[in-house]
């Protein structure tokens, strides 16, 4: 355990992730200062309203309980602080504020001082796997625990059935109130993808998806064929956008008889095309899709979209990414 602790924050909301910092802050050093962000501060660094410094460090102080008489409180007028040359051996930050330890660090080796050691926590999620934040809980998306109280918008790039069906049912599966929505999306890339033209189209499916049905969630499924040793298989790409970071995804694929393969390269036609014809099912794609066709039933396109978008969630919902 070390001496001398310090860390910093608005502590505004004093919600699930600012308390597991104190929490950090609290078992890893004997006595522990904390920076609370004064009202001028808070105003020009947040979006949002605070409330006063006074009140702010009350809670603060109320959370802290016991251990408050091995914590000292003061006020934060930069995102530096004493830490530029104040005598202490450790800073607790989160990991968005990691970067700024780092700084910090950097300007205390010039001036000879020693480094301090960082000790972050990794920034907590809200039961919609989105950043837990104060100024979500301001615009009432979230509570201090961070559990949704809106219902969550998923927007998806398309309003293709199969697709639509695969993404609801991974859906009712993780998230327990939302609102799912398809949107037809004129993709910039050829009708029948191939490689990397299927990753960039489901990104783009995601992104307008999600900006122009205002969605917490932008989803973006394209199905492309892909070349290995002078075969091709059928694939679908899922791509998950929240506003800042994209996430991705891929089903199960199955490999299209060459002959076909080659006329769709050739000849520009889409899978749907070639399969609609040969199954004399109209708009396969829109149904049980090539897979159903070719695997007699024993598999869907609907599962392609629902193993692709499960994927694209796993680093939004697993805390090792």
């Amino acid at each position: 355990m070390h001496e001398k602790v310090i860390l910093g924050g608005t502590f505004e909301t004093l919600h699930k992730g600012h308390r597991e910092l104190l929490r950090l802050a609290l078992s890893s050093g004997k006595r522990v200062y904390i920076g609370v962000t004064s009202d001028d501060f808070a105003r020009r660094s947040k979006r949002y309203r605070c409330s006063p410094f006074s009140l702010r460090k009350s809670r603060l102080e109320k959370f802290l309980g016991k251990e408050l008489r091995r914590v000292g409180i003061f006020k934060l007028h930069d995102v530096y602080g004493p830490t530029l040359g104040g005598d202490f051996d450790a800073i607790v930050v989160s990991n968005e504020t990691k970067a700024r330890a780092e700084e910090i660090n950097s300007i205390r080796r010039s001036k000879g001082l020693k480094p301090l050691e960082i000790i972050s926590l990794r920034m907590l999620n809200a039961s919609d796997f989105k950043r837990l934040s104060c100024e979500r809980i301001k615009r009432g998306e979230v509570d201090a625990e961070g559990i949704r109280k809106k219902p969550l918008i998923l927007a998806v790039g398309s309003t293709n059935p199969t697709k639509l069906k695969g993404v609801e049912r991974v859906a009712r599966k993780i998230f327990k109130n939302f609102k799912l929505r398809g949107i037809k999306v004129s993709s910039k890339i050829p009708g029948q993808p191939f490689d990397d033209d299927t990753l960039a189209g489901a990104i783009e499916r995601a992104k307008v998806a999600k900006q122009k049905l205002k969605a917490d969630y932008g989803i973006g499924l394209e199905s492309g064929l892909f070349g290995y040793e002078g075969k091709y298989f059928n694939c679908q790409l899922c791509a998950v956008y929240d506003g800042e970071r994209v996430t991705f995804g891929y089903s199960m694929a199955f490999e299209i008889p060459g002959e076909l393969a080659e006329e769709i390269r050739k000849t520009g036609k889409t899978m749907n095309e070639i399969f609609s014809r040969l199954s004399g099912i109209s708009d396969i794609g829109k149904k049980k899709g090539a897979i159903g066709y070719l695997s007699k039933g024993l598999a869907e396109r609907s599962e392609m979209s629902e193993q692709a978008f499960i994927c694209a969630m796993i680093p939004r919902m697993s805390s090792l990414y």
